[in-house]
């Protein structure tokens, strides 16, 4: 394929996007091209070594392997375009963790076969962990809204875990006395149980994934021995990638084929309790503050690093731990304060005023009965809002609700219906302090024991950061979609343009009558050659099997060295000298940097002259350099013989121009001479003769005048009803002399009842006398030359449609090659394969030359004939072989009008002599 902006665009966006691309050839799937981001990504999991040309049964793993090879066979046979969305891969967990992946594959229909697969490979890691991660958010968030959420969202933490970066075994691990009794499993966790001093604690799991089933129930002390006394004291995520080097820590089994296994590498995040102290925390870290009361643990089986964004992820889902062990405390107290309100008020309160979420409790009228700091601070409350109405307060709100999903005249009725199914909203306010928020409102109904509502509870969580995480994550998938979307475009463009500059740079070079090259500057190497020029070089000699296969040789050509192969041809110039290479044009391109051609030939293997018009010109790169060159080989041999031909032709018309021209000089010259005295009778030879010269040089310019009119297509036609026993009896009063000297007969077979035909008398009379002429000196001696005229009769009608007439000698025949040359223009046939004038039954010197019509060859008769036959609607034929004579016939048609008295007898105006 020659070079082109197009293919360097293409190359550069496929060089330097961040999508992996390959082509697979759609039979047997080995690759053709893979761009470098797909080999740098095949490098780091596998290492091949040189991934074009091989199969991808070679390259990928097994199990990855037997699930892309059904897609692949899928797109190969239907031609449909196959696109998989958020396809998992964990080849990368030890730098990026789980990854996900666009795979598209769609058919691509090329210039020649077979067709090809294109598959590209976009890494969407990030926009499906951001999906996932807003997804946890949302999905933690709603666990919120009631008392029974702990165990929902440690599991739902897990579960993000492993969909998000494939951790198959994590577990979640509690200190004792640090959440409230939720459900029996944890009850042993009930915050109210009193510590006691000087007796260690202990932490167990509480949510776990891929534990054996004797650590499913796990508990230890804590104490040095465990990670969450590390990370209690240091305040900060620890990973163990080699558990071997920690000898001193004990984790819970892991669960492996049945069998229990000790963890090979460890991360360790801690889940912080805000605003308590920690005994076993120093106070020295950022987190001073805050009490470590569990920790998020992932396990593997085997030693190996984490990725960054694993943990940040991680530590980030501690924090959702956290929140969720907070509120669960809160609704457990709210339940209490409820039950027990006299005893719980005070605390009640204190936990009201430490939730960092605004919290407003309702009454089953939806009046305020009681609001947190933080929901005051929110709605700008400075007085005492306590017993006020849901509209009175909000009416005295100082935010601005800038999109809100209920109707503000059916507020209560819409509140109370999303508290009793559980739905949770998506605001955007403006806070009393002119902050914007985007908060998630839960709305919990509190049932007493008999399941009466006795309050409700509508919990403002704040979500700003996680929004504007979310949105910015959109705008960048967004953008990124837009960006991909113009570069596939942009890409397919140049595809497309790509295919029909290809496409027509084929046609082209499939069409050119000449040979074409292109030869690379650096190593003499073809690159692109088209049929003709391979044609040219077998002919030339050039050693380019098969020589019956021009297709086959075509393919063997391309980097051939170009300059080996001119080398081994002995070139000749004009003057007949050989001309070395180096001063042919293809070295003057490439060398010299010039543009130049020269005229060369020489002997082909069948003896035969090949002349060649050789081009060349250099391509130069950006830089100015010489890339590679064009050679053009043009095929000149016609065109030299017409050139030969013409320079005969014209040889032979001065020199018949001169005779006749010379023989009327002398006579006119010997009659005006003064001191002759000539008597009548002599001085009318002189004259007759002179006279017949002149018909004689009157004809020959006539004859080279049709030969231009024919070609001009200007040949005039007087059409009338033509008698053939008429017109044959012209020909042989035309043709008497040339007869009468000959040692051969003429033979006429034609019907006795004839219909008239329908032409230009002089002209068909013209034909036959040629025709007649060159069958009469071929034919053998003693031989008859036969015309034959005959009816064609039209099928499914009365009588004939067209009348044939065909003139047969037993001569020595015309090869197939020379009858292609036989009605060309200026064809030196007639001459160089005429019979001798010594030849028995050639005519006599002086019966030729008493023939007026009669002439020697020139090239132009049965080009002449042949335009004139053609100019009636017909075709002049002819069928030989040679060893078994001519047959050269024509058709006319019936003349179908009234007849048309018999024609006088005109001189003939046409200048087509005898023997043309």
């Amino acid at each position: 394929m020659m070079h082109s902006g197009h293919g360097e665009q293409l190359e550069y966006i496929l060089n330097t996007m961040s999508v992996g691309v390959a082509l697979l050839d759609s039979s047997d799937f080995c690759i053709h091209y893979v761009n470098p981001y797909l080999q740098s990504l095949l490098a780091a999991l596998w290492q091949p070594q040189d991934v074009v040309g091989r199969s991808i049964a070679e390259l990928l793993p097994t199990t990855v392997h037997a699930a892309l090879l059904p897609l692949l066979r899928q797109a190969a046979s239907t031609g449909k375009r196959i696109e998989l969305a958020e396809v998992p891969f964990e080849g990368f967990l030890e730098i990026r963790g789980r990854t996900y992946w666009r795979i598209t594959i769609e058919s691509r229909t090329t210039a020649s076969p077979p067709e090809q697969l294109l598959i590209t490979l976009e890494d969407i890691t990030d926009a499906v962990r951001a999906r996932l991660h807003i997804q946890a958010v949302h999905a933690i968030s709603s666990a919120l809204s009631g008392p029974g959420s702990l165990p929902l969202v440690l599991e739902r933490i897990l579960n993000v875990l492993q969909e998000t970066f494939g951790s198959k075994r994590c577990a979640i691990i509690l200190r004792d006395n640090s959440v409230p009794a939720i459900e029996p499993r944890l009850a042993d966790l009930e915050e109210s149980i009193p510590e006691q001093n000087g007796v260690l604690q202990s932490a167990r799991v509480v949510a776990h994934l891929g534990l054996h089933a004797i650590s499913q129930n796990w508990q230890a002390e804590i104490d040095d021995k465990i990670l969450l006394a590390t990370v209690a004291r240091e305040h900060r995520t620890r990973i163990i990638t080699d558990t071997n080097t920690t000898p001193q820590y004990i984790f819970p089994y892991l669960n492996h084929q049945g069998e229990p296994h000790r963890p090979g590498s460890v991360l360790c995040v801690p889940i912080f309790e805000p605003h308590a102290d920690d005994p076993l925390a120093p106070g020295q870290s950022e987190n001073a503050g805050s009490v470590v009361f569990g920790t998020i643990e992932v396990y593997h089986l085997r030693a190996r690093g984490f990725p960054a964004e694993e943990v940040a992820l991680l530590e980030q889902f501690a924090q959702q731990a956290a929140l969720a062990i907070q509120n669960a405390r809160v609704f457990r107290r709210i339940d209490r304060l409820a039950r027990t309100a006299s005893r719980n008020v005070r605390q009640k309160d204190n936990i009201m005023q430490a939730m960092p979420d605004g919290v407003i409790i309702f009454d089953p009228r939806w009046r305020i009965a009681d609001v947190n700091q933080a929901a005051r601070d929110l709605m700008g409350w400075k007085e005492n809002v306590i017993g006020q109405s849901l509209q009175e307060a909000f009416g005295r709100s100082r935010a601005i609700w800038q999109q809100v999903p209920w109707r503000p005249e059916h507020i209560i009725e819409e509140l109370e219906q999303r508290a009793l199914t559980g739905t949770n909203d998506e605001i955007k306010l403006t806070g009393a302090n002119g902050v914007a928020y985007t908060l998630q409102v839960s709305y919990t109904p509190i049932r007493d024991e008999l399941g009466d509502i006795f309050a409700f509870i509508v919990i403002y969580h704040d979500v700003t950061e996680q929004v504007a995480d979310r949105e910015r994550i959109e705008a960048e998938v967004i953008a990124r979609t837009t960006e991909l979307k113009q570069r596939n475009q942009a890409l397919q463009e140049a595809q497309e343009a790509q295919a029909i500059t290809s496409a027509r740079m084929a046609v082209l070079l499939e069409r050119l009558p000449s040979g074409v090259i292109l030869v690379s500057a650096e190593n003499k190497h073809i690159s692109v050659i088209n049929r003709q020029a391979v044609e040219l070089l077998q002919r030339l000699g050039a050693p380019l099997p098969p020589a019956s296969n021009l297709d086959e040789a075509l393919l063997r050509t391309i980097d051939q060295d170009c300059a080996q192969l001119l080398q081994a041809l002995p070139m000749l110039g004009p003057a007949g000298s050989v001309i070395p290479y180096e001063e042919q044009p293809l070295a003057i391109a490439l060398m010299q940097g010039r543009s130049s051609e020269a005229e060369l030939h020489m002997q082909t293997s069948d003896g035969q002259a090949l002349y060649l018009l050789v081009k060349a010109a250099p391509l130069r790169a950006l830089d100015g350099s010489i890339e590679s060159a064009i050679l053009v080989l043009q095929d000149i041999s016609r065109i030299k013989l017409l050139e030969r031909a013409r320079e005969d032709f014209f040889t032979t018309m001065a020199h018949e121009l001169k005779t006749p021209l010379a023989n009327i000089r002398a006579h006119l010259s010997a009659l005006l001479a003064p001191d002759l005295h000539w008597t009548a009778e002599a001085q009318y030879d002189y004259l007759q003769t002179a006279d017949q010269q002149v018909d004689r040089l009157v004809g020959m310019i006539n004859h080279f005048l049709d030969a231009s009119r024919i070609e001009a297509g200007a040949l005039r036609l007087a059409r009338e009803p033509i008698l053939l026993a008429e017109l044959i009896e012209d020909v042989q009063e035309r043709l008497e002399a040339l007869i009468n000297s000959a040692s051969c007969g003429l033979q006429i077979q034609m019907p006795e009842q004839l219909p008239a035909v329908y032409g230009d008398y002089e002209l068909i009379l013209s034909v036959l006398t040629n025709l007649l002429s060159n069958a009469f000196r071929y034919a053998p001696e003693g031989d008859a030359v036969q015309l034959l005229v005959e009816p064609i009769p039209e099928e499914q009608k009365q009588g004939p449609q067209c009348v044939k007439i065909s003139v047969i000698d037993h001569g020595p025949g015309i090869s197939q090659e020379q009858q292609s040359a036989l009605f060309t223009r200026f064809s030196t046939f007639a001459a160089l394969s005429r019979p001798s004038i010594d030849r028995p039954g050639q005519p006599e010197i002086a019966r030729r030359q008493k023939a007026t019509r009669w002439s020697p060859a020139t090239g132009l008769g049965l080009y002449i004939s042949r335009g004139i036959i053609e100019a009636h609607g017909s075709q002049l034929e002819v069928i030989s072989s040679p060893g078994f004579g001519a047959t050269f016939a024509f058709t006319l048609p019936v003349f179908r009008g009234k007849r048309r008295p018999v024609r006088a007898a005109t001189p003939p105006n046409t200048a087509l002599t005898e023997g043309e």
